[in-house]
């Protein structure tokens, strides 16, 4: 489906116990958007990224990559389970996340973690594998951090390095789950930065955040989820300007 959007989600639910955590929510990024996601502590915005790529197996919903449809059936309990686990694998690498804690592995170096995927996941020769490896790492800024260790770098170089080992996937999508929520305060620029360029580049992103700043200068949308449903959506300097509703207010208000 050539003229399909880069990702495409269909009235996605998800529960936790009695806990309804994502309420139906639908939407749809074309090539080179960069959505913005925000929404206070307990609204949804980490589920519903986690349910994009299966990290949590959402109650009901399709989701979509490039026109590919995600495939689920229902199991024996009446749960919602894959369909394929080798097409999930596969559409996971397309669909790469950038978690808030990093995530690396904390005994293997830099470039051994940025080498992880493109090895195990995409069956990539060794030495071409480490080609794109320092390549991405260069254009985080890290190239001569690649033999260190992570308990070796800053926050932001972390950060950094997880953003790497995802670009190194050559995803689709690229899914940003509060990037620099963990981060000291004066590191929070480095990791935006290269966010900024990625968006330049024209990649597809969707950005969980509470940087108003980058949601209203880099996206090219955005959308506000309250209590697991979307609230408002649209151009930043439109909702981020002039909120509609008294829940975005109030929550612009927090933040100023």
């Amino acid at each position: 489906m050539i003229d399909a959007p880069a990702l495409q989600v269909n009235d996605l639910y998800k529960s936790f116990g009695d806990n309804a955590v994502i309420k139906g929510v639908s939407m749809d990024a074309s090539r080179g958007d960069v959505i913005s996601i925000l929404g206070a502590s307990g609204s949804g915005k980490s589920t519903f990224l986690r349910c994009l790529n299966l990290l949590e197996t959402p109650d009901s919903g399709d989701v979509f990559l490039a026109g590919e449809k995600m495939a689920m059936k229902r199991n024996r309990r009446g749960h919602q389970v894959p369909v394929d686990i080798r097409q999930v694998e596969k559409m996971r690498s397309r669909m790469a996340m950038v978690f808030q804690g990093f995530n690396l592995w904390s005994h293997m170096t830099v470039l051994d973690n940025v080498l992880e995927g493109p090895i195990y996941v995409q069956n990539v020769a060794k030495a071409e594998a480490k080609e794109k490896a320092y390549a991405m790492l260069e254009r985080v800024g890290l190239s001569d951090r690649a033999k260190y260790y992570p308990a070796h770098l800053s926050g932001g170089q972390q950060q950094r390095v997880a953003i790497a080992r995802a670009l190194v996937m050559e995803p689709d999508v690229m899914l940003f789950d509060e990037p620099t929520s963990a981060l000291d305060p004066e590191l929070v620029g480095e990791v935006l930065e290269v966010m900024s360029n990625l968006a330049k580049e024209g990649r597809t992103m969707l950005v969980v955040t509470h940087e108003i700043a980058f949601a209203r200068d880099v996206s090219t949308k955005t959308v506000f989820l309250h209590q697991g449903e979307i609230c408002e959506e649209g151009p930043p300097d439109e909702i981020l300007k002039s909120p509609k509703t008294e829940q975005l207010t109030t929550f612009l208000s927090r933040l100023s």
